[in-house]
C-alpha cells in the first residue's frame, strides 16, 4: 500500500493551486542554483525506474540527466526489457514488483489506462511522462490523455518570459490547432490547469475542433473555484492576437481523422498556423511556443520557428528544470534520513559478520 504522504503526478487536476505554485518555485530555485554553478545531491542514492512503451527524446534525456545531477540513478525500461505485455505478467504485477525495488516510477505510455493501473498498484510515487495515443483504436477523441511534465516546463518558460509588470494570472495564452477532447494531451492539461492559475486561455481552431461543451463547463467550474481564468473559443486567431502573450501550437495527427496529410493541412493551415501574418498582429513582447518535435511550415513557418520571438529551444531546455523540480518536490521529503548512530551500528554489524572471511583470504 502506498504511504498516505506519497504524491503522484498523474493528473494535474489532482494538485492544488498551492502545490503547483510550490512546485514552480522549486523548479525555479533549482534552475537558479544551476546557473550559479551549485548542484546538491538532494536525491543521493534514490532510484527512478523509467517505463516507456513509446519513443522519447526530451522526456527520457531530461529525467536521466536530472536524476544524475541530483545524485540519484535512473533505469530505462522499455517494452523489450519488461515482461509486461508479453503474456507472462500484467501491468499491475509489473508495477508492484518494480515499486518494491525502486524509489519512484516514471512512465510514458500510449494509454492513460496503463498509467492509472501503475499508479493503483505501485507502492512508491508515480510520475506520468505522457499518455498519448497517436492512433486511437477505441474511437477518435475517446481516450483521456495528459502530459503534466511538459505543462510544468511551459509554465516555467512563461514565468521567465512574461512581460514586465505582469503576473502569471495576468497572462493571455492562445492555443492554435486541434482543441478537440482527447486529441492533444498537452492542450488538455493547459485547458484544465491554466485557468485555475488565473491565465486566460484562447482556443483558436475550426469550430468542429473546439473542446466539447461538457469539457469546457468542467474546466470553467474548476477555474471558478481557484484562479477564475477565462476560457474563450474562436475561429479567428486574429481576434485576440493583439492581447496574447504566448502563442502555442502542437502537431495535428491527421491519422486520427482518417484523412490524408494534404486534407488535414487544408483544414488547419495557414489560418491556424503561427506565421508572420499572425505575429504582425501580436505584441512585440509575445512569445511562440511548441512542445516539439514539430513540423516546420505546418504548425509554424520557418520564419517564426527561427525568429526573434521563438522560445522553442528554451522551452525544450526547461524540460530538464521541470523534471528536476518535480523529482525534488515529490521525493526529497521522502528520502531516508538515517541517524549517524544507526549507520555506525550497522556498519559495525557488517564488519563483525564479514571480517572472519577477510582473514581467510590469501592476498
Amino acid at each position: 500500500m502506498k504511504h498516505e504522504h506519497y504524491m503522484d503526478m498523474n493528473r494535474l487536476s489532482d494538485w492544488s493551486v498551492e502545490q503547483i505554485n510550490e512546485l514552480l518555485d522549486t523548479c525555479l530555485l533549482l534552475k537558479e542554483m544551476e546557473e550559479k554553478g551549485v548542484r546538491l545531491p538532494l536525491l543521493k542514492d534514490v532510484v527512478l525506474a523509467m517505463m516507456f512503451d513509446q519513443q522519447s527524446t526530451r522526456t527520457r534525456v531530461s529525467f536521466e540527466t536530472a536524476m544524475t545531477q541530483l545524485g540519484g540513478h535512473a533505469m530505462f525500461l522499455d517494452g523489450s526489457s519488461l515482461h509486461a505485455g508479453s503474456g507472462q505478467e500484467d501491468i499491475a504485477e509489473t508495477a508492484a514488483i518494480i515499486s518494491s525495488m525502486a524509489d519512484a516510477i516514471m512512465i510514458r505510455s500510449l494509454s492513460q489506462r496503463v498509467i492509472d493501473e501503475v499508479v493503483a498498484n505501485s507502492t512508491v510515487p508515480v510520475i506520468s511522462g505522457m499518455s498519448c495515443a497517436l492512433f486511437q483504436e477505441d474511437g477518435f477523441g475517446s481516450q483521456e490523455q495528459h502530459h503534466p511534465t511538459q505543462v510544468i516546463a511551459d509554465l516555467i518558460t512563461m514565468i521567465e518570459r512574461k512581460p514586465a509588470g505582469k503576473k502569471l494570472s495576468d497572462l493571455t495564452f492562445m492555443w492554435l490547432g486541434d482543441g478537440a477532447d482527447g486529441f492533444d494531451c498537452v492542450f488538455m492539461d493547459h485547458l484544465s490547469l491554466f485557468p485555475r492559475l488565473g491565465i486566460r486561455v484562447i482556443c483558436a481552431a475550426p469550430k468542429k475542433f473546439w473542446p466539447s461543451d461538457e469539457l469546457l463547463a468542467k474546466c470553467r467550474a474548476q477555474a471558478a473555484e481557484d484562479g477564475n481564468g477565462e476560457i474563450i473559443c474562436t475561429e479567428d486567431p486574429l481576434e485576440y492576437a493583439g492581447e496574447t502573450d504566448f502563442f502555442y501550437t502542437g502537431v495535428v495527427n491527421y491519422h486520427n481523422y482518417g484523412v490524408s496529410e494534404e486534407e488535414a493541412f487544408k483544414v488547419f493551415y495557414p489560418k491556424y498556423q503561427i506565421n508572420a501574418d499572425l505575429m504582425a498582429h501580436a505584441p512585440k513582447s509575445a512569445w511562440v511556443l511548441h512542445y516539439l518535435p514539430g513540423n516546420r511550415n505546418w504548425e509554424l513557418t520557418d520564419e517564426v520557428w527561427d525568429g526573434p520571438q521563438s522560445a522553442l529551444l528554451p522551452l525544450g531546455e526547461n524540460r530538464l528544470y521541470a523534471q528536476r523540480g518535480i523529482l525534488v518536490y515529490i521525493l526529497w521529503p521522502l528520502r531516508r534520513n538515517t541517524s549517524e548512530y544507526l549507520k555506525d551500528y550497522y556498519r559495525g554489524k557488517v564488519e563483525d559478520l564479514l571480517t572472519p572471511r577477510i582473514r581467510n583470504y590469501d592476498f
